[in-house]
């Protein structure tokens, strides 16, 4: 909780709020400092699962031995099974406080095949759900929400600062509760950039929806990987970029581009 000014026209008023979390946390593996995030410092062992299966510096839960997180610190020591090489090939991602990830090539993803069927109604309940369960946003703005959906509920949800961590937790999440996240519907409050597309197609996520935009880039990947992006997931309106998993009612007719 702080106190900070705010002003409206010509009215000056002194308030108390909350103002949305951000520091630094360094991870270490089996001692080798690995990176360090910037994160908002809740659900912080989700998060590191996450971006270790994300990277593909663990492919099962199993092969995580411990994982001791000191907020007070900044620092979280990750104890595997068995030995592993991290990468070390760092790329500066476009996300909120600049995301870092090691791998962005999309030859690095099979192409999905799902039979995931999603109607518009489904993906804007959704998002009204995940705005309802984000109580982070709800207290101080300023911080993306992400969550997994079957269509009918959420399953998953988390909160963030960066928009890519939101995506962590929520893979995290999933793999602590033994929870799959092929077949199911990525819900973001962020911009989808081409690395939480590629984020999506790692966990085998063949829709994903965002109350932002998507990256041309996002797009074209999209459309390599056979993932459906809907952008501007808004009341009842939404804006569909690629793929062929949002059906639409039969009476819905595409009217032609305004010739002015």
């Amino acid at each position: 909780m702080r106190t900070y000014l705010k002003i409206r026209g010509d009215r000056l008023e002194e308030v108390a709020g909350e103002v949305v979390r951000e520091q630094p946390l360094t991870v270490y593996v089996d001692g080798e400092r690995f990176l360090t995030l910037l994160c908002t410092p809740v659900k912080l062992e989700a998060l590191i699962v996450g971006y270790l299966w994300m990277e593909k510096v663990v492919t099962d839960l199993g092969e995580i031995r411990t994982v001791e997180v000191s907020a007070v610190d900044g620092r979280v020591d990750v104890t595997l099974t068995h030995p592993v090489t991290l990468p070390t090939e760092r790329i500066l991602t476009s996300g909120c406080g600049g995301g870092i990830t090691f791998r962005i090539d999309h030859r690095l993803f099979p192409r999905l095949s799902s039979r995931l069927r999603v109607s518009p109604e489904q993906l804007w309940g959704g998002m009204k759900d995940l705005f309802a369960a984000a109580v982070l946003y709800q207290a101080s703005r300023g911080i993306h929400g992400a969550a997994l959906s079957d269509g009918e509920r959420l399953l998953v949800v988390a909160e963030d600062v960066g928009r890519h961590n939101a995506v962590d937790k929520v893979k995290g999440e999933a793999l602590l509760h033994g929870i799959p996240t092929e077949d199911l519907i990525l819900l973001s409050t962020g911009r989808v950039s081409s690395e939480m597309l590629l984020k999506a197609a790692r966990m085998g996520v063949p829709v994903v929806a965002s109350r932002t935009s998507p990256t041309e880039m996002a797009v074209a990947l999209a459309e390599q990987l056979n993932i459906t992006v809907c952008g501007y997931v808004r009341g009842n309106s939404l804006n569909l970029y690629a793929g062929h998993a949002l059906q639409l009612r039969d009476e819905v007719t595409v009217a032609a581009p305004d010739a002015g």
